[in-house]
């Protein structure tokens, strides 16, 4: 491993740590007004984890869980307990020496499985609408 490659594990490191850190603080304070503070600095982390690291796998479950806290604010919805799990699914996830697609895919399921909807922007298909076009 040469310098480049240790500085930008040790900065992704520190930037998951920081994304660690704020969620443990909402699972604490999760429905009081300072939850607003940590959701912000959440948010912010994930951006620029995003920024930096779009091709890592954590980035990919990392950004799952944007999506869901992002969404129309639901970040208010979600309960401390929620982000407890959150919090254990990626401290569990950073520990791992190498993350594969198949731990990336668990990871985003055990999210949903915790009740965060991880794909909040999909398209609601209306089926009557649809078969009634057809028959036109």
């Amino acid at each position: 491993m040469n310098a480049s490659q240790t500085v930008l594990e040790i900065s992704l490191s520190e930037n998951t740590n920081h994304i660690l850190e704020d969620l443990k603080k909402l699972s604490t304070c999760s429905g009081e007004p300072m939850a607003a503070v940590y959701a912000d600095n959440l948010l912010r982390e994930m951006h620029l984890l995003r920024d930096k690291y779009i091709d890592n796998p954590i980035t990919e479950v990392v950004i799952a869980l944007h999506d869901a806290l992002y969404f129309q604010n639901r970040w208010i919805d979600y309960t401390a307990n929620q982000y407890l799990q959150a919090y254990n699914l990626l401290s569990s996830l950073a520990l791992q020496e190498t993350i594969n697609n198949s731990s990336v895919e668990e990871a985003i399921l055990a999210l949903e499985n915790y009740g965060f909807n991880t794909l909040p922007f999909g398209v609601q298909l209306d089926l009557n609408q649809v078969d009634s076009e057809a028959e036109e």
